[in-house]
């Protein structure tokens, strides 16, 4: 069981780098990557530097959702959290947990290319991206963009990758930190429990279940940020279902021959409902 999550550690470091690095660079209309960007954009590679360092903390919510993509999952709109339900998060804490959770519905809809449900996403996230003051990313000049490329799916993609990036490192370089650990909670959820969701029959060695067991590390690393953040009581019950969802994990270790098993996976899916029915509702 270690040895296997080793192996999967890396390749999930190594595919979510490239899949965060492609989207950096380029125009709306051309997709194309040129590999001389690299060494002739010094601020295309400081923004790669920043995406680097910020992988630790902050888990993409479109790692698991390209990968969804390449198993030939189908998308399910049921499984996203409505954009109505935006007007009812009326604490600073809510909109940034939501706002992470619509970020990472945002990612899941551009990357299934449900143009105009990217579009809702983007409007709803940048509502409560506005109250909480984040104005990169998601402001005027992007939802421009966004309705100028409505039919171009990868610019769409590209577009709404850049404006999640934006918001982190416009709150970092602001030192308005306190409201990183909710997005990042929120949006590293919601992108396990429509991964969850997206199994429809349940085999210990589906590829998407075997994805679902790999969150472990990226849960690890998210408890690591959310204990070097600054005290926040409103961070304590959050830690405290996070490392229960941990021990639900860890129960796989004691599997010999099978990497999870039906009681185990429900028991993750159950815990992961439990804790996302808190956030959105």
């Amino acid at each position: 069981m270690n040895k296997f999550l080793s192996i999967w550690a890396k390749a999930i470091f190594m595919f979510a780098i490239a899949a965060l690095l492609q989207s950096c660079g380029g125009s709306d209309t051309d997709v194309s990557d040129d590999p001389q960007n690299d060494t002739l954009n010094p601020e295309l590679n400081e923004k790669k530097k920043l995406i680097e360092n910020a992988f630790y903390k902050i888990p993409s919510p479109a790692e698991l959702y390209i990968f969804l993509k390449e198993e030939k999952v189908h998308f399910n709109k049921n499984l996203t959290n409505p954009t109505g339900n935006a007007s009812k998060y009326n604490t600073t804490v809510k909109k940034a947990i939501n706002f992470g959770v619509y970020a990472s519905d945002l990612a899941y809809c551009s990357l299934f290319e449900q143009n105009q449900q990217t579009l809702d996403y983007y409007a709803v996230a940048k509502q409560l991206g506005d109250e909480l003051g984040i104005v990169e990313g998601f402001d005027e000049s992007v939802a421009e963009r966004i309705d100028k490329n409505i039919n171009n799916s990868d610019s769409l993609y590209k577009i709404t990758s850049e404006a999640y990036w934006d918001a982190y490192t416009y709150l970092e370089s602001q030192e308005k930190t306190s409201v990183l650990p909710f997005i990042s909670t929120g949006s590293w959820l919601e992108s396990v429990h429509i991964a969850i969701e997206s199994v429809e029959n349940f085999a210990s060695d589906d590829e998407v279940v075997a994805r679902v067991v790999e969150q472990e590390l990226l849960l690890e690393n998210l408890l690591g940020f959310l204990n070097t953040c600054d005290k926040d009581e409103n961070l304590d019950p959050i830690i405290k279902d996070l490392k229960e969802l941990m021990v639900v994990f860890e129960d796989l270790y004691n599997n010999e021959d099978v990497l999870i098993t039906k009681p185990q996976f429900d028991a993750i899916s159950s815990k992961v409902a439990s804790i996302r029915k808190q956030f959105v509702e």
